[in-house]
């Protein structure tokens, strides 16, 4: 007689089976709520709830967004979080005000471009006919961009390992982690970030002409926006290309740099418009402000109307 072996599923094997399906099924609805539920309240509170269980164990993740592209991230990063569990950056309002703006065929650059959430965002707005430059002076932050704009495929990109200010020199970065790809890095504020590398500056006037001339230029640099806009002063006063720039942070430090950057952004020819949920407003002084983004455009730019098509009636 043949006995036969009675051998079953390994308990804990099957526990942990179970928890890593069930895991996987709550990771899935509460990403899908954050997404896709128009009801805001209640959305930071589940996250905070169920953030420990529902995120993936290997940081390192491929994701799709709310918008043709998928992106790869480091969720050892806050932003990167935010960005995989919600499907878009958290300035939402700039998100969908560029969605009304840019259009197929337009020329872009981005500034301070991180792992190239706006880049791809620009890339699937302005089609094969356009075209994104994106800037990245951080290495490691630059190959995540490069693996992004791969990722999907997007042949009209092109990657740019620099950063761009006032003066062609090199200068340090300074970052908590390289691995991080933190979109915080800063050229002015060490602020007890422990890590570092040199990066290489170029201007904005010195590339026009080698590269092609932008019709919108993004502007993120945490704090060095002045050094870029001198960079290419030339450039806009003579073209005037919409603008768009992160503000708020230029005053971290002192207030008084609020109205030098004001006072160059008039003399430049440009006025400053506030991203409100449903329009833009006209704004005099950033320091009045709440909104950390702004639109800058000049009024006589066959561009402007497309920000005036945008404006509320306080503009």
């Amino acid at each position: 007689m043949v006995r036969t072996r009675n051998v079953g599923i390994n308990p804990q094997r099957q526990i942990q089976r179970n928890r890593t399906l069930a895991k996987r099924i709550s990771n899935q609805l509460v990403r899908s709520y954050l997404r896709k539920c128009p009801i805001t309240e209640g959305k930071n509170l589940l996250l905070k709830l169920t953030r420990d269980w529902i995120i993936p164990e290997d940081p390192i993740v491929i994701f799709e967004t709310k918008y043709p592209f998928r992106l790869k991230a480091n969720l050892a990063n806050p932003e990167h979080q935010y960005l995989y569990f919600y499907g878009t950056h958290d300035e939402r309002y700039v998100v969908t005000k560029l969605l009304k703006i840019i259009k197929p065929g337009d020329i872009c650059w981005d500034i301070g471009a991180n792992i190239g959430f706006y880049t791809c965002l620009l890339a699937s707005q302005v089609k094969d006919r356009g075209a994104v430059l994106a800037f990245e002076p951080a290495v490691r932050t630059c190959d995540y961009l490069q693996e992004n704009v791969s990722l999907n495929e997007f042949t009209n990109v092109t990657v740019v390992n620099k950063g761009l200010g006032e003066n062609r020199e090199q200068r340090q970065l300074y970052y908590s982690e390289a691995a991080l790809a933190e979109g915080t890095a800063s050229l002015k504020y060490p602020n007890g970030r422990t890590a570092s590398e040199r990066v290489t500056l170029d201007t904005i006037d010195n590339l026009i002409g080698k590269l092609p001339m932008p019709d919108f230029i993004k502007i993120d640099v945490e704090g060095s926006q002045l050094e870029v806009l001198r960079g290419g002063e030339r450039f806009l006063k003579t073209h005037a290309p919409l603008l768009m720039a992160e503000l708020k942070d230029v005053g971290e430090t002192n207030r008084d740099d609020f109205c030098e950057i004001e006072k160059y952004i008039t003399d430049l020819g440009y006025s400053l418009y506030e991203i409100e949920k449903y329009a833009l407003k006209r704004c005099t002084h950033i320091s009045d402000s709440k909104k950390r983004n702004f639109f800058l455009a000049n009024e006589d730019s066959p561009a402007f109307q497309r920000i005036a098509t945008l404006c509320s009636i306080n503009c």
